[in-house]
Order: C-alpha cells, then structure tokens, then sequence
C-alpha cells in the first residue's frame, strides 16, 4: 500500500504533468523497441505444408533446384575442361530446354466390382465397375513440415553448350573440347560452341 500512497502523492503533484509527459515518452520508446525487436529477432516463417492429396501434379520443379543443378554442372564441366591439355582458363554455359524434374510417389488405391443382372427374357449380363484413387505420398521432414515422397529424379536437358578457352585458338585444343562436351552431355556437336577466350 506504501507504493500505492506514494504513486497517488506523484499525481497529485505539482510535478504531475511532468510525469505524464515522461510516462508516454516512455511508452512510445516501448512501443518502438517492441515493434523493431520483432522485426529484427523473429524467425523466418515456414513454408505451409502442401497437404494436398491432388494427384494433379505428375512432377515437383522448383526453379531454385534447376537454377543448383545448372550451376553445379557448369562447375563440372568447367574444371573437367579446364585439365585438357593447351586449354588453359576455361568458362562454361549451358542452356537446358527441360528443366529438373522430381517425380513424387502416389499411394494408389483400385477397387473392382462386378454384378450379373438378369433381363426380362431370362438372359443374364454381367457389368463391371471399378475405380482407383490415388493420392501423392508424404514424408515428414525434420522441422516437421510435410515434403513428398520422390521416386525418381529426371536431369535437366541440354540444348546448347558454349566454352570459352585460352586455349581454342588451336584447332587440336577446340576439337578436343568440343569431343569432351560430346561425350559428357551426349549432345551433339552443331549445339556445341567452342570459341578462343580474350588475352
């Protein structure tokens, strides 16, 4: 009660309106710290999880995943060319006309039945009915969000590859690279551009 007295002794003050001012600046500086604090701190949100059994969607491809696969192979290919010998710095492009594609599992489900009727005439005839339902598999992952079940992963397609070599300028070194690119995208040779790298 002693901390009652003395609050109602500051209101009833002369120093009251003071203390109102104070006590309002120090509450939009609680406001701001609260505001700004959630914004900075806050966790990033996750991503829903597609529950949806829809089996309308035949493939999973999300541009991210294309984006690492394309990288990943220029990578390769650009430190396996770069070993051809008289090649020196190389550089590597590839166009893809497909991109990755991950083929989810689906949880199929027939039924069958069949019935024989009998007609006025005293035949019989015999109708089948059957349905299938089938629905997308899914796998819990670690945060505990739903991903599905992938079965097979299809690899982008190369269209056109283009290498940029120190090397290109002899036509042993340009052939050797564009036989490499061959043999390593099985793409053949007119989507293949080998060209001499600038000084």
């Amino acid at each position: 009660m002693e901390i009652f007295n003395r609050f109602k002794e500051l209101l009833e003050s002369k120093n009251r309106r003071k203390l109102i001012e104070n006590a309002a600046i120090i509450i939009i500086i609680g406001v701001i710290i609260i505001i700004v604090g959630s914004t900075f701190f806050s966790g990033k949100e996750k991503p829903a999880a597609n529950d949806s059994n829809t089996p309308g969607t035949d493939s999973i491809e999300t541009s991210a995943a294309v984006t690492k696969t394309s990288d990943d192979m220029e990578t390769k290919l650009k430190y396996i060319l770069s070993q051809v010998e008289g090649a020196g710095k190389v550089e590597v492009m590839i166009t893809y006309s497909t991109g990755k594609e991950n083929i989810p599992a689906y949880d199929t489900k027939t039924s069958e039945n069949s019935t024989d009727e009998k007609d006025s005439g005293g035949g019989t005839r015999k109708i089948a009915q059957s349905s299938s339902d089938s629905a997308m598999v899914f796998k819990n992952g670690e945060n505990g969000d739903k991903t599905p079940v992938i079965i097979k992963e299809i690899e982008p397609v190369a269209k056109g590859v283009l290498v940029v070599a120190e090397g290109a300028s002899d036509p042993q070194v340009r052939e050797k690279l564009n036989r490499a690119v061959q043999v390593l995208l099985d793409i053949p040779v007119h989507k293949i551009q080998v060209m001499e790298r600038k000084k």
